[in-house]
């Protein structure tokens, strides 16, 4: 998987991620979660873009990998 590949991979997920807490922010609130709907459609759009990069589908195990690429570290020696 090349480095951009890696990048919206990971950068999609936080976007979803982060539309989960903004949610529960929003609910709290009692406001309608417009601003996590938002977040989370670009998070979609961010991991489709990144989809369309690599060739290869996404399986679980590229979180992980992207992650250690992006970062440069290594568990376990």
């Amino acid at each position: 998987m090349m480095l951009a590949a890696d990048l919206l991979l990971l950068g999609g997920i936080l976007l979803c991620l982060l539309s989960v807490v903004l949610a529960v922010v929003q609910l709290a609130r009692t406001q309608a979660p417009r601003a996590a709907i938002l977040v989370f459609m670009a998070g979609i759009v961010v991991l489709v873009l990144g989809a369309s990069v690599d060739p290869d589908p996404f399986h679980p195990d590229d979180v992980v990998s992207a992650f250690h690429r992006v970062t440069g570290l290594a568990l376990g020696g």
